[in-house]
């Protein structure tokens, strides 16, 4: 919902502009004879801020800025709150209309503390207006037929919003030529589009959610789509799977490894060590090889890690010899992607391989979890979504929320 109010600001500045609007006045007396959209003003209504800022805190900024900048272009906030000090000054200063009911302590009023002691106890209804006077709001009368009667029937548009689940061919129909040369994980919010990821720019990505949140699935939508857009010869998948979560998922020549025990990715990562030490280049290596990654050929490198936490134990982490190869991973056709249930992931960040993926500026995405784990990528935290929802953090203060394709297991 957010990111559609965020576009039609986007929308209207770019309307405004091009058509010389100086103002919303102007633009509800074009919207008055259908030269614009067919609603003026839209109002974003919050019950309850306080719940809003605990269960979705990575909102509170997008909201603020808003409050800020929509009101030039017709959106509007409104919102309710228990105490005046549930709103931090950065949204509080955008309010400019405002009404105190009784509150629990007068002391807190920010209008008049005198009168807000005299405002009634049992008198719903009854508060301050903003320069400290006595009211009453009236009771509104919802009769849904005498509105319908006196206005007519007007509905306003509905908003889209992301679906509870996408099919993965659909997701793959839609991305057209162009896009569907990429590797596409789902929806994204803002224009309901399909997104990709780009493992060439970022060649690593972490998945962060709570129990039955949809990461497994993430990983096999990403899986069948590294098939789907690379032949073999281009494309290696070693998958780390030790609850046989994947089995199956990948039948093609794509398949690199499949390991289910810490025994065998021992013996499959030093294969992998030897591969990315002979791809390391020489010191006679001219600057056009290392631009065109032409001083060696083969195939990329997908290790793809199911349960990081299963991975990563106290008695050691059988990873750790990719780490010194992460920070040259595009250079040697390396990728990383990596699943972990988000529960004490605020801690387990700091293990050398994660850190070192944070470090490198890794892809996330951040599905359903504990708010309380605290922001994990820039200002990024958990929050509680539906399956297959989770937050992809592209970039500092880039995040767009989207719905991963649904790609049913074998």
């Amino acid at each position: 919902m957010l990111a559609e109010l965020e576009s039609a600001v986007r929308f209207r500045e770019a309307f405004f502009r091009d058509h010389g609007i100086d103002s919303v006045a102007r633009y509800r007396q074009l919207r008055a004879k259908s030269a614009a959209e067919s609603f003026a003003d839209i109002f974003l209504v919050i019950d309850g801020w306080a719940s809003l800022r605990q269960e979705f805190a990575a909102l509170e900024e997008s909201i603020v800025a808003l409050a800020a900048q929509g009101l030039s272009f017709g959106v509007h906030v409104a919102l309710s709150a228990a105490r005046w000090a549930e709103i931090r000054p950065s949204l509080r200063d955008q309010i400019g209309s405002r009404i105190e009911l009784r509150l629990a302590d007068p002391a807190d009023s920010e209008l008049d503390r005198r009168q807000a002691q005299r405002v009634p106890v049992d008198r719903p209804g009854r508060g301050l207006s903003r320069d400290g006077m006595h009211m009453v709001i009236a009771l509104p009368d919802l009769d849904g037929v005498a509105l319908r009667r006196r206005s007519g029937d007007p509905v306003a548009p509905p908003i889209p919003l992301l679906p509870a689940r996408v099919d993965y061919d659909s997701v793959v129909a839609r991305a057209g030529d162009e896009l569907g040369a990429h590797i596409l994980l789902g929806l994204e919010e803002r224009r309901g589009q399909p997104v990709a990821v780009d493992f060439g720019r970022h060649p690593h990505l972490l998945v962060l959610g709570d129990n039955e949140c949809g990461k497994t699935a993430a990983l096999r939508t990403l899986c069948r789509e590294i098939v789907r857009t690379h032949t073999a010869a281009r494309a290696q998948l070693l998958i780390v799977d030790f609850r046989h979560t994947l089995l199956d998922v990948i039948e093609s020549e794509h398949m690199g490894g499949y390991v289910s025990s810490p025994a065998a990715l021992g013996a499959k990562l030093s294969s992998l060590v030897d591969l990315l030490q002979a791809r390391m280049p020489a010191p006679d290596v001219s600057q056009a090889q290392l631009r065109a990654r032409s001083w060696w050929s083969g195939p990329d490198i997908y290790v793809v890690v199911d349960d990081y936490d299963l991975v990563a134990v106290s008695s050691g982490n059988p990873l750790m010899v990719l780490l010194e190869y992460l920070p040259h991973a595009r250079d040697l056709g390396l990728h990383l992607v990596v699943a972990r249930r988000s529960g004490g992931a605020a801690r387990a960040l700091f293990e050398p391989v994660l850190a070192s993926l944070r470090d490198l500026g890794c892809r996330a995405l951040l599905m359903s979890g504990r708010p309380d784990e605290g922001a994990l990528f820039g200002s990024s935290r958990p929050m509680p979504l539906p399956p297959g929802r989770g937050i992809l953090v592209t970039g500092a203060g880039d995040e767009q929320l989207v719905q991963v394709a649904w790609s049913p297991p074998p």
